[in-house]
């Protein structure tokens, strides 16, 4: 029984030391965002990531990276990428309203507004006084009027 409590407790501070660390990589990788500089950022969340493969929180960072470097670029691959870490993220927490809103705002602004409202409708319904809750309901009625 105490090497079960003693395993028990090596594997929670190293869960917590793991999250701690990819915590670091995301806040330098944020640093750099700001900077504009996304290749810095993208290596540093993907660090994040490794560390930490179920945070939500890291594949929406990586995802904003990814889009800045689309409009950067206009590159396909990095358009495609966003969207893997947005659903990769909404994958590990379904409810992660900032992923929700970015994946429904890549849809909606890339032309693809259908895929973008079920997104949409599950941010609000997780957040529903979300401070752009008015503009999200105005493209969700959009996409639905025009039917």
């Amino acid at each position: 029984m105490r090497i079960l409590l003693i395993s028990l407790m090596v594997l929670v501070l190293v869960s917590c030391g793991q999250q701690k660390s990819a915590e670091k990589y995301f806040e330098q990788g944020a640093q750099y965002f700001e900077q504009g500089q996304y290749d810095k950022a993208i290596e540093l969340y993907q660090q994040g990531v490794q560390i930490a493969p179920k945070s939500a929180t890291g594949y929406n960072l990586l995802g904003m990276a990814y889009r800045f470097k689309f409009n950067k670029t206009n590159e396909q691959q990095w358009r495609k990428k966003e969207i893997g870490s947005f659903e990769k993220a909404i994958e590990h927490d379904p409810d992660h309203m900032p992923a929700l809103i970015n994946l429904g705002a890549t849809y909606f602004y890339s032309g693809e507004k259908e895929k973008a409202v079920p997104y949409f409708k599950h941010a609000l319904e997780v957040y529903p006084e979300h401070p752009e809750s008015e503009e999200i309901r105005k493209m969700i009625n959009d996409v639905e009027s025009n039917k």
